[in-house]
């Protein structure tokens, strides 16, 4: 029997499929129509899952959904009926278009199966961060923008045994003070949030500290968002002129230069942000005599604040999932389904989980591509040999691998890679292949062994989750992987990653066992999912080499 995980209508949406109690399948919608952060109900995702694996209705035991529709209208309702005389038209048109979703959303899932089970949002993120855990007890918390009403939740956990407890609601949010100023520095709400946390870096919060913190109150529990200066609540745009009044200075446009007040506002919003959530962490751990922190919600994509969780508060061990924002919570919804049949599933922490593609696939693409020549091995150790070699000559290569990512960041099977060690590497990738604003820093893979001599770090972080100090003897050596401020946002590789024995491979001849890795993409482009996808891209900037399972292909 089967289990369907579905997240739509507000960002990231997705599915995820259970055969038997066994997580089989998790992508995001976005992979398959190229529309970032594609938040509609995900057709091309259930259409690959039905086909793939022959489902049919009988077949399916339930289908659950990552949030309760039903509470959400209500919030919406009553955020219509507060502020309807003053702002008529954006109140309006945002519960016209709740409404639609509604309706579409009973219509497309009675497609499917007449039995759905409704998951409370922030109960779909914590059963996703503690059900994919290594931890037997722990607290959970849920950081984001909005659920259905509440914007912060906390989870005691002991077995199966869950406590929920709500700590805010709409409209006070630490994840919509987040993204509207976000969106005051320019970038996209729920897109550009970690342009925002790379630009921190070169900013002093000294200058904005005291008005940043004119706007977001927290003191035991309690968090309160000023909303004399921001307006997410009751019109189209997060903030309006009082904002800009107080903060004596115009709201940066998409298309206009970054100045150093732009980094410091930057840095001042990444430090407030930090200050609440560790005062949060301090608070709900009072409760709890449990030392493991599972974190999830759209904030946990934060890795600034997250590396910097354990020396500022009590938590010892810290885990986040691959997909801690709404993309996740299919699978969470489906968590909370059988813990409440029940029969509690821990997932494996496989973060490949998306469709794949076979050697003869991708020689159907190779076979009718003008402009390229490539070679076939008998085995990926060949592939590992030479393209270890290329790395080493600064080559950027483009790596198409097995299934793909769930998440956002991509680990090895849909990356662009690049030697850590060349000084120029960063500024290139980002100025003739991402083709996106300079500032931005690349992550670097790094074999788990070996961490510790290279970052101020011991702590396993497979999923490019934290941010950590570089250690100083080789802040100038790595310097392609490696932040302004002399951090880099880790991955954590052991055997049992497929990435494994290139790295090995990679260090034998330069004696880093370290590689640059970024999504496989181009800016305001998704990760490529296909064959075609790639080569597309490939042919399309400039990348050197790509490499697709044990085809290397030149151009």
């Amino acid at each position: 029997m089967y289990v369907i995980g579905i997240s739509a209508y507000y960002h990231d949406s997705s599915v995820c499929l259970f055969k038997n109690g066994e997580l089989v399948f998790a992508c995001e919608e976005e992979k398959f129509t190229g529309v970032k952060h594609d938040y509609r109900f995900p057709t091309n995702a259930l259409k690959y899952i039905y086909e793939k694996y022959n489902i049919k209705r009988k077949d399916v035991e339930m289908v659950c959904y990552y949030e309760d529709p039903k509470i959400k209208m209500e919030r919406v309702k009553n955020t219509f009926f507060k502020n309807f005389i003053e702002n008529p038209i954006p109140i309006a048109k945002t519960l016209i278009k709740t409404k639609y979703n509604y309706w579409s959303l009973n219509r497309e899932l009675k497609k499917l199966s007449d039995k759905v089970f409704y998951s409370k949002h922030h109960d779909s993120h914590l059963y996703y961060s503690y059900y994919t855990s290594p931890f037997k007890e722990c607290v959970a918390l849920s950081v984001d923008g909005v659920g259905e009403d509440e914007t912060l939740s906390v989870a005691y956990v002991k077995g199966d045994s869950f406590r929920i407890l709500p700590l805010a609601v709409y409209p006070h949010s630490l994840g919509l003070f987040y993204s509207a100023m976000t969106s005051f520095l320019g970038f996209k709400p729920n897109e550009g949030e970690y342009k925002m946390m790379g630009l921190a870096s070169y900013g002093d919060p000294e200058p904005y500290r005291k008005k940043i913190e004119r706007l977001l109150v927290h003191n035991c529990v309690s968090l309160k968002s000023n909303m004399i200066y921001f307006t997410w609540d009751r019109k189209d745009l997060m903030f309006d002129e009082e904002l800009i009044e107080m903060m004596g200075i115009e709201n940066r446009l998409p298309e206009e230069d970054i100045t150093q007040e732009h980094k410091n506002i930057a840095a001042s919003v990444q430090e407030k942000y930090e200050q609440v959530l560790f005062e949060v962490l301090k608070d709900v751990h009072i409760f709890s005599d449990s030392n493991n922190l599972a974190l999830a919600g759209g904030c946990a994509y934060n890795g600034t604040a997250n590396g910097k969780i354990k020396e500022n508060t009590n938590f010892k061990k810290i885990w986040i999932p691959p997909a801690p924002s709404d993309a996740g919570s299919c699978i969470g919804a489906c968590l909370n389904y059988f813990h409440k049949q029940k029969k509690p599933v821990r997932v494996n922490t496989n973060p490949f989980l998306g469709p794949s593609y076979s050697n003869e696939e991708i020689y159907d693409v190779l076979k009718t591509t003008k402009g390229i020549r490539f070679k076939k091995y008998d085995n990926i150790t060949g592939v590992h040999d030479e393209i270890s070699m290329e790395l080493k000559k600064n080559k950027i290569v483009g790596w198409f691998q097995g299934k793909i990512e769930f998440g956002s960041r991509a680990l090895g099977h849909r990356s662009i890679l690049a030697n850590p060690t060349s000084p120029n590497m960063k500024e290139r990738i980002n100025k003739v292949i991402k083709k996106r604003e300079g500032f931005r820093p690349f992550a670097p893979m790094v074999l788990f062994e070996s961490q510790k001599k290279y970052f101020k770090s011991g702590d396993f972080v497979p999923y490019m989750n934290q941010v950590v100090k570089v250690n100083e003897e080789y802040v100038d050596k790595i310097p392609a992987v490696i932040h302004i401020d002399g951090t880099a946002r880790i991955q954590s590789v052991t055997p049992y990653n497929d990435m494994y024995p290139l790295l090995k491979r990679f260090e034998s001849i330069t004696g880093y066992p370290i590689l640059l890795n970024t999504s496989f993409n181009i800016k305001d482009k998704t990760m490529v999912l296909t064959p075609q996808d790639a080569m597309d891209t490939f042919l399309n900037c400039e990348i050197d080499i790509l490499v697709m399972n044990n085809y290397i292909i030149r151009k």
